[in-house]
């Protein structure tokens, strides 16, 4: 019983990191319709930023948390407005085939910058806590928490403020936003840059639990691809939920079956609901055509 209760605590803690990745890839989707495939890249730029300033240059982990989510949110203001813009209005295909391009310019970039091993936070929220008998990672709990908050305030940020209104004016409604005077592009600019800085911020937090590489968005980008296809796309909610479940199904998976095993288990869930729920649990109903 103690040992199921661990992987389930376990898996929630992971789940919630994902959850900050996934809700930054489905708020760039809910906006633009756009699936960025660079997304995993804007997770592995911050992890190693991350560590670069920690163990580099000694920047508290909290400051470089700040630092590297604000740069990775500049960046993907900056990418949107320069590139992913002028093909949000084009077929899908497009903004497939550049956002993909994107990314692999940034994982030969990222070679480039700190070449192609591993790199840690050695020491950093290392050894576990005692939590209702349970003996849980430190780095997942600080990471869970930190990232549960981050994921909180931007969904109050949606729900509340004038800016958050506007974003998802033109989410729901972009015809009518338009008419409205509200500038849509401006608000996809400050969409992916949000995007982008949720991404950075999940790298940070995940530096302390696993070995960074300049390749490893393409590991956490799929991951949190099956997080909004069982959480439903669009759905900032639904996004969360999912990611909680993924958490503790990859947890389980890999524990009961092997690590391997254990996160094919993933894609099997995903190719699920896309046969058989292809709105996920909270996304919009897709309608045959």
């Amino acid at each position: 019983m103690r040992t199921l209760a661990e992987l389930l605590a376990n898996g929630l803690l992971l789940g919630g990191i994902y959850a900050l990745m996934a809700c930054g890839l489905n708020l760039i989707f809910g906006v633009m319709r756009v699936i960025n495939f660079a997304h995993g890249e804007f997770l592995a730029f911050g992890a190693l930023l991350g560590v670069s300033l920690v163990i580099g240059h000694g920047v508290p982990f909290l400051v470089a948390l700040v630092l590297v989510a604000a740069a990775m949110g500049v960046f993907g203001y900056l990418l949107q407005a320069a590139l992913i813009e002028r093909v949000v209005d084009g077929p899908p295909i497009m903004s497939l085939l550049l956002t993909y391009s994107v990314s692999t310019i940034l994982v030969n970039a990222g070679i480039l910058i700190w070449g192609g091993g591993y790199r840690g936070m050695p020491g950093v929220f290392s050894g576990s806590v005692p939590v209702l008998g349970m003996n849980l990672s430190q780095a997942r709990l600080v990471a869970f928490a930190i990232a549960l908050g981050l994921t909180g305030l931007v969904y109050g940020f949606l729900a509340r403020s004038m800016l958050g209104k506007a974003i998802r004016a033109v989410s729901e409604l972009p015809e009518i936003a338009t008419v409205s005077g509200i500038a849509a592009a401006r608000i996809r600019y400050l969409t992916f840059g949000l995007g982008g800085m949720m991404a950075g911020a999940a790298g940070v937090l995940m530096a302390p639990m696993f070995a960074s590489d300049p390749q490893m968005g393409a590991r956490f980008v799929i991951k949190a691809f099956t997080v909004i296809i069982v959480g439903g796309m669009g759905s900032y909610f639904g996004a969360l939920v999912g990611a909680l479940l993924i958490g503790i199904v990859e947890v389980t998976g890999g524990y009961v079956l092997g690590q391997t095993f254990g996160t094919a288990i993933l894609y099997v869930l995903m190719i699920g609901f896309l046969l058989f729920k292809p709105s996920g649990l909270f996304g919009l109903r897709v309608v045959a055509r």
